[in-house]
């Protein structure tokens, strides 16, 4: 086998940890036999799906690390993500307050405990979103565990249908 590259290596191990491409479809991207790269990462110990690289490569990404990339791009793009992310939160905003309408107009009618009760929640929920959005609650370390959590199960939900065979058209379906 060729000599791979220190850089090529690193990717190599990047994909492979992350989990989100196949092992063979890795293989191919760096156009080696599968086998290898499967006796690489048992040599290494690699694991595949390793959630502490995959918050890196998140953090990294939305802290502006990147490889190529010239400072001026990095800050072009840091401000059109925050823009973005100031439409997102505004736009959160906006369903959490049309949510609280319309469940204080579904309260003044219902009538039985159950229902009231769900509306209830959904209210407390409501607020503890607009909360969050606004800045207005300190994150506690529980609500990091939810978030890792549910990124977790969503990657693994998104790993079992690859597994399955499901197009990646499908998916988001």
């Amino acid at each position: 086998m060729r000599k791979l590259e220190q850089s090529t290596l690193e990717q190599i191990e990047i994909a492979f940890r992350v989990g989100t491409l196949s092992v063979n479809a890795i293989a191919k991207a760096h156009d080696i036999p599968e086998p290898t790269l499967r006796r690489m990462a048992k040599k290494n110990g690699w694991v595949r799906g390793a959630p502490e690289l995959k918050r890196q490569i998140v953090a990294d990404h939305f802290a502006g690390v990147t490889n190529g990339v010239t400072n001026d791009e990095v800050r072009q793009n840091q401000q059109t993500a925050a823009e973005d992310d100031i439409q997102d939160m505004e736009r959160g905003l906006r369903v959490h307050r049309f949510c609280l309408k319309a469940l204080e107009t579904a309260a003044q009618e219902a009538t039985e405990p159950k229902e009231i009760k769900i509306i209830t929640e959904a209210a407390s929920l409501a607020v503890a979103g607009i909360r969050k959005i606004r800045g207005l609650d300190t994150p506690t370390p529980a609500d990091a565990k939810d978030i890792d959590a549910a990124i977790e199960a969503e990657l693994a939900q998104l790993e079992r249908g690859r597994q399955a065979g499901v197009a990646p058209e499908a998916e988001g379906a």
